[in-house]
């Protein structure tokens, strides 16, 4: 079966939409579906059941999707092998990651990456920390940058840096003048929170209840873009780790306390990968580079927030 045909399977499969599957790959509609008829007539039997809202692995379906991601993560360490004999670093290489790198660390690495290696593009998706973790697993992506927390048995940490959550506030709010508060002083203000951050906000709410405080919501949304005007704005007090807000901090439209007496001061964010899948050559380049400026990353943050 031919590599192309089975990345049409793969995202089809992802997106559970040939539309979808064909916006994404930027192939016509038609494309899509005639090599998916085409996979299905080869093999003799349906791999998707169509439903109005769209379609679904059959079981025979399943046994595909894993052996067509095999075969592809296969087919792309040998294009980066062929690459690495010519002297240089070739490929795709899939990057699942928390939103707040996507700001700043992720856009300024890429550039970087891409002058040295013109021959490596990136596939980039942001998401919660448990979904990294199974894109990762899945092999949906090829690496995750995360919290180091939770992390399931076939999924490594290559390089980790700490990075607790912080209370984030603006300069004008009546907390920004302290070296550190607690959440039962937090709890006193309106709070504006991530809706797709379930672990930090149950550890949050978990703080809050056995102090017997619960602090009121303003605001609960899944785009950390949206929270920095109100946070600017002095609205409520927000709990982050600096890594989306470095320039921020930096200007001193917002402040970064800690938060005194609490579990989320020891958080970790790290580069993982699967413990026994090999990565490509040009993955292994990404994870390298990418564990250095992580570290660098984070000592800047800890000298503006220091200062």
């Amino acid at each position: 079966m031919h590599a192309s045909i089975l990345k049409y399977f793969v995202e089809v499969a992802r997106a559970g939409s040939i539309r979808k599957a064909s916006e994404e790959l930027h192939v016509a509609t038609s494309a899509v579906s005639r090599q998916i008829r085409k996979l299905e007539d080869e093999l003799g039997t349906p791999l998707f059941e169509r439903f109005s809202d769209g379609l679904r692995l059959t079981s025979a379906g399943k046994v595909v999707l894993r052996h067509a991601k095999e075969t592809i993560h296969h087919y792309e360490i040998m294009k980066s092998d062929l690459g690495d004999l010519k002297g240089k670093k070739t490929g795709r290489v899939h990057i699942a990651c928390l939103d707040s790198l996507t700001v700043q660390f992720l856009p300024e690495f890429v550039s970087a990456f891409h002058r040295k290696n013109p021959a490596v593009d990136f596939r980039i998706r942001a998401d919660n920390f448990n979904n990294i973790f199974r894109f990762v697993a899945d092999g949906d992506c090829d690496i995750g940058v995360t919290f180091d927390l939770a992390r399931p048995h076939d999924i490594k940490l290559v390089h980790g840096v700490r990075m607790p959550l912080m209370v984030i506030v603006a300069p004008h709010h009546p907390l920004a003048r302290q070296k550190s508060v607690t959440l039962q002083e937090c709890a006193q203000f309106k709070m504006l929170l991530q809706l797709d951050n379930e672990v930090m906000s149950s550890m949050i709410a978990f703080e809050l209840a056995s102090l017997d405080r619960v602090g009121r919501t303003l605001v609960a949304t899944n785009n950390q873009m949206m929270l920095k005007p109100l946070i600017v704005a002095g609205e409520g007090v927000a709990f982050f780790t600096p890594l989306g807000l470095l320039e921020e901090l930096k200007s001193g439209e917002v402040v970064a306390l800690p938060i005194a007496g609490s579990r989320l001061q020891d958080l970790e964010v790290g580069v993982v990968a699967p413990r026994h899948r090999q990565l490509s050559r040009a993955t292994e380049a990404v994870v390298e580079g990418m564990s250095i400026e992580l570290e660098k990353y984070s000592k800047r943050i800890e000298e503006v927030i220091s200062r």
